[in-house]
This record gives structure tokens, sequence and C-alpha cells, in this order.
């Protein structure tokens, strides 16, 4: 099997995780707040992430390797469009505890906030509002990245990348358009969890110049489950055992899809497997049909192919401007 293939084997198995870990979010929603769900996830994906990391770290042994300045697949995660992937994506190994104290701790504090918000809101929008819509909104994450970029990164983006992030962000305007009956408030905290998940992810390109990965997973486990808690605290009610079975398989699914993402990225090229992740519009929209009898709204369908098309064409010109910057004779991409 080619590396691309596998890859993309790789992210089908992330779109499947996620949607299942949204099925549990919604269901759970009817019963218990989303802020005790995301606690909860937090705390059990951290205890999961926990072995993860020891169990690299002694395949690895002394190699020495850091991973650490390397989280290119900042704007490949961002595609898959969930405030998951904000908390945890990254490439797991690391050769010694000691690497994991880390002196730019408050650079980790901001990111871990910024994760903090966008997972609870995120987990609010999934309960209100469609599977297929929420999916949607998420996607415009890409488009937040590409802006932020500039200021925070001092990234260089063209007029063609500019022109596809507005048309995207017209995608998002054609899904929130308010119309009798069919604008929801859940729906601009989605677009606010996207914008919070783009915040976190260039938090972490800044983090990535010096951190290792493995650094940043744990660090990211730790504030978001402590971050969370007192949010929790405050609609705490005990779960049932059915509901406690829900929220683990909520966190599995969740820590399960991370990753598939890590490992779709390291297999295949971004450019190739990137893609696949739109595959989640196609399985939420199913999930929300067939076990919430949600039928996908024609302009929620009509603004994915926007956002979607958009994102696709930012993800190509970056693709596009690597291999152009890796050959030196090539000269600056025009973008």
């Amino acid at each position: 099997m080619s590396p691309n293939l596998r890859g993309a084997l790789w992210i089908v198995g992330s779109c499947l995780a996620g949607t299942i870990m949204s099925i549990g979010i919604k269901d759970l929603a009817d019963d218990i707040n989303t802020l005790q769900i995301t606690f909860l996830r937090c705390l059990v994906g951290l205890l999961l992430t926990i072995p993860l990391v020891m169990l690299r770290r002694a395949r690895e042994g002394g190699n020495g390797s850091n991973g650490g300045a390397g989280q290119g697949n900042t704007k490949e995660n961002a595609q898959q469009g969930n405030p998951e992937g904000t908390a945890q994506a990254a490439t797991l190994g690391d050769s010694g505890w000691r690497r994991h104290i880390s002196a730019r701790w408050r650079l980790h504090v901001v990111r871990g906030v910024f994760a903090v918000a966008a997972i609870n809101c995120g987990y609010y929008a999934i309960s209100q509002i469609p599977l297929a819509t929420v999916t949607v909104l998420f996607f415009t994450a890409p488009l937040f990245i590409t802006i932020l970029a500039v200021p925070v990164l001092g990234e260089k983006v063209g007029w063609r990348r500019w022109s596809a992030t507005c048309v995207g962000f017209i995608g998002a305007i054609v899904v929130l358009w308010p119309t009798p009956g069919t604008f929801e408030g859940a729906m601009i905290i989605a677009v606010g969890s996207s914008f919070l998940f783009a915040c976190a992810l260039v938090t972490g390109k800044m983090l990535s110049t010096t951190e290792a990965p493995s650094t940043m997973l744990l660090y990211s486990g730790v504030i978001t489950s402590i971050g969370c808690l007192p949010l929790a605290v405050a609609v705490w009610v005990p779960p049932t055992p059915a509901e406690l079975f829900y929220l683990t398989v909520v966190s599995v699914f969740a820590t399960a899809r991370m990753y598939c993402d890590i490992r779709g990225y390291a297999a295949g090229e971004a450019s190739f497997v990137a893609p696949f992740s739109y595959l989640r519009l196609i399985f939420m929209a199913a999930a929300g049909y067939f076990l919430f009898s949600e039928v996908p709204e024609l302009r929620a369908m009509g603004g994915a192919v926007i956002i979607i098309g958009s994102s696709l064409y930012i993800a190509h010109r970056e693709a596009t401007r690597h291999r152009q910057l890796s050959k030196p004779a090539a000269g600056p991409s025009p973008d």
C-alpha cells in the first residue's frame, strides 16, 4: 500500500471517529451539560495520552529525536474543522521526561485557554444545531488561520489566497444568513469555536519552533483538564452507568481521532490526504439524518461547497508555495 493511500485511510478513520464522538456528545447533551462532557473528555483524553507518550518514548529510546520544532501540519489539521484537533494534534515522540518542562509555559497556558474555549463552544454547538450544519461551520477554521498567520506568524499571503479566503467567508454567510425559523444563535458560537481553534493552532505553531510535540501534547492535556474543571463543577450532575459509558466512548473516539490525524499526516503528503477530511461532512450528515432525523438544509450544503472549495484552494496554494520554496532556483511563489 502506498504511503498516500495509507495516510488517506487514517484520515477516513479520523472522520469516522469524529462522527462517533459527535453522536455521543449530541446524545449525552440531553441529560448532561456540555461543560461537564468537555471536562471528562479532556481528563480521560489526558489519561489515554500519557501511556501513548510513554510507549513512543520507550520505542525511540535514546535516539534524542525531538520531533519538536515541527507542527508543520497546523493548517492541515485545521482542515478537519473540529475543535478537538486544537488541544492535541501533534506527533508523539521524545527521549526524556525533562524535555517536557518548558520555559515557555506562559504561551502553553495561552494555547490551553484558547483550546478550552474552542472545545466548550464546539461541543455546545454540536448539541444545539444539526450535525451537518455545525460541521460546515467548523470548516471555516482554515480561513481564520490564513488571516491570523499574517500578523501573528509574519507569513505573506498573496492575492490568490486572500481571494479564496474571502470566498470562503461568503460561504459561511450563506450558511449563517438569517431566515425565519432556520437561524440559531449556536451557529455564531460554532464560528466562534472555529476562530478560537485557529488561535490555538497558530499559538501551537509559535511553540513548535522550540517545543517537542509531545511536550505540547501533555501541556495541552493538563491545561485543558484544569481549565474545564471549574466550569464542569458549576453544572455537575452524577452520571449514570449508561452515561459514563457514553462519556468513555466520546473520550476514546476523540483521542482516536487525534491519533488517526497524526498517523494520516505522518504517512502521506498533506496535499493528498487533507481533502479526505471533508468526508466527515458526509458521515455527519448521514448520522444526523438517520439518528436524529436532521434533514440537511440546502443552504448549508451550498455553503459547504463554497467553504470546502476555498479551503482546498488555500491548501493547494500552500503546497505549491512550499514546493517552490524547496527549490532555491525557482524563486519566490507569486501566491
